[in-house]
């Protein structure tokens, strides 16, 4: 288990809306895949609750698998206390917050937030096809793929972020979800701070491309 001194130093800093990205869960081949042809981080999660709304722990959604959650069965969008995501996330792993700016926090709709998240908890499903055309997508030999439309009924983590940062107002309607990976959202320049949470990550291209 993950020592939680440095998350606990920082969460009253976290609120709706703010981005988490995770790095390094070793129990998974495909995390590795995801963080060696991305040079980012392989897991996204969008805090849901800070700690002065609900209990004293961060409550994030997030679209994922069973294998990166060890104690749930459960596959798709959910909500799961951050804390103790990141306390069996793994041995190594690494966690940061990105901040949202206040141009951005302005532009974001708690009502139409946190409807998007009442219809994605317990009905999207993980999309594995997605994830496999973005490994697919990153390897040359493969070429060129095509993306799948956007689907509401599968997400991938990134795809289930990135759409709540659309529907929300944060992000521009135009976006297709399913072209933005983790470290995709890590270059969206919506932020104020990268704040780490577990661990030393080092983010690349953090904040540089215009919203």
């Amino acid at each position: 288990m993950n020592d939680l001194t440095q998350y606990n130093s920082v969460r009253a800093q976290l609120r709706a809306g703010d981005v988490i990205v995770f790095w390094g869960n070793p129990l998974d081949p495909l995390t590795l895949a995801i963080e060696a042809f991305n040079d980012g981080p392989s897991h996204s999660a969008i805090v849901r609750q800070p700690i002065d709304n609900w209990g004293d722990d961060v409550i994030i959604e997030q679209s994922t698998r069973p294998i990166l959650i060890a104690h749930s069965s459960k596959d798709g969008v959910q909500n799961e206390p951050l804390g103790v995501t990141l306390a069996n996330y793994g041995a190594n792993a690494k966690g940061a917050a990105l901040l949202l700016s206040d141009a951005a926090r302005a532009r974001l709709d708690l009502m139409k937030f946190y409807e998007w998240i009442g219809e994605c908890d317990g009905l999207v499903t993980y999309d594995t096809r997605d994830l496999f055309e973005f490994l697919l997508r990153e390897i040359p030999i493969a070429g060129a793929r095509e993306w799948q439309q956007e689907s509401s009924k599968a997400m991938v983590c990134s795809g289930f972020v990135t759409s709540t940062l659309i529907k929300s107002g944060v992000l521009s309607p135009g976006i297709n979800w399913t072209q933005w990976g983790p470290q995709q959202l890590v270059e969206c320049g919506i932020y104020k701070a990268c704040v780490p949470l577990l661990g030393n990550p080092t983010l690349t291209r953090f904040n540089t491309l215009t919203a």
